[in-house]
């Protein structure tokens, strides 16, 4: 197979968009209809909507109406974000073991289903809508100083049109994370952070069935810090998060021997995700977090990368 082409990064600009700093950005969703970039810190727990047309970032905390309607411990967080086809005012949230809606202009959380795993500290963790529109959401185990104490306690979720209740699609996961489709609609890759793994599965987008799972890149053999969250490019090539690696990482997914051409990231340690965006999706948004000083300046902070020589694919929203 001939490797895709290469991004030339060598004039690329990271700009840095928040002041503020947060625990654990990430889940970036660009909404087209809005020009506007929405994304979430885990442990705020927050939905985030940055305006790039006047630069403001609104933080909507959540954690008042979370604890009000019950949720304890490692389950006041909130994993994803993305937008409801047809309702301007609400969002799909997945919060600790519930998806819900959230209304940005009344402040209100609404739980609509939760998975039954029979343990009481897993909790969502990334998600994404396929080309049709379901959600897909992973869970994870408790994290203490990105150790998991529940190895592959997570699963991956479906949530089909309607709020269906959640369906595991796959099993024994640790950290369960990026999501991204092929363009023919035909393949799935899936990351688990802690065995640095970048899966691909077959895919049935008519039927949203996945078969036939393999390791398409162990990361645990390259320099590229743990795999996280992750965007799809228009010509196929997969943009990682690495964590612990300050830098997002383009990998090619015909040709797992070509080494990954990586952007770094200044003064952030620990970058968790990113997406395309801007008029002409040729912008990439980054997303990281904030445990300790060691971090660096900027860790927990919003990213631009401008110059990286690629176009994304346009962020799917929920079906309702």
């Amino acid at each position: 197979v001939m490797p895709l082409p290469k991004p030339n990064v060598s004039n690329a600009q990271v700009e840095v968009l928040t002041e503020e700093k947060f625990s654990l950005g990430e889940g970036p969703h660009w909404e087209e209809k809005t020009q506007r970039l929405i994304w979430i810190d885990i442990f705020g727990p927050s939905v985030n909507i940055y305006d790039p047309a006047t630069k403001e970032n609104k933080v909507y905390n959540i954690r008042e109406q979370l604890e009000k309607l019950g949720a304890k411990g490692n389950r006041v967080t909130i994993g994803a974000v993305v937008p409801i086809v047809g309702e301007p005012n609400k969002l799909l949230i997945a919060t600790g073991s519930h998806i819900a809606t959230f209304d940005p202009t009344t402040g209100e959380v609404e739980f609509k289903n939760e998975f039954q795993d029979g343990k009481d500290q897993t909790c969502y963790n990334d998600g994404k809508c396929d080309p049709s529109g379901r959600f897909w959401v992973g869970s994870m185990g408790v994290e203490k100083d990105a150790k998991v104490d529940d190895p592959e306690a997570g699963n991956l979720y479906l949530v089909d049109k309607g709020f269906a209740a959640p369906q595991v699609k796959d099993s024994k996961h640790t950290i369960s994370n990026g999501l991204a489709w092929s363009a023919d609609k035909k393949t799935l890759y899936y990351i688990d952070s802690i065995p640095g793994a970048i899966y691909v599965f077959e895919y049935d987008d008519i039927t949203g069935c996945i078969s036939n799972k393999k390791t398409l890149f162990d990361t645990t053999k390259l320099d590229v810090g743990f795999p996280d969250g992750m965007a799809i490019d228009t010509l196929g090539r997969l943009w990682v998060a690495g964590y612990f690696s300050s830098a997002v990482h383009c990998f090619d997914p015909t040709c797992p021997s070509e080494p990954p051409v990586s952007v770094p990231i200044p003064g952030a340690r620990c970058i968790t995700s990113c997406c395309f965006g801007g008029k002409n999706l040729d912008e990439l948004y980054v997303t990281s977090a904030r445990k300790d000083d060691l971090d660096g300046e900027n860790a927990g902070k919003l990213f631009r990368v401008t110059g990286i020589d690629a176009t994304g694919t346009l962020s799917q929203c929920y079906a309702g």
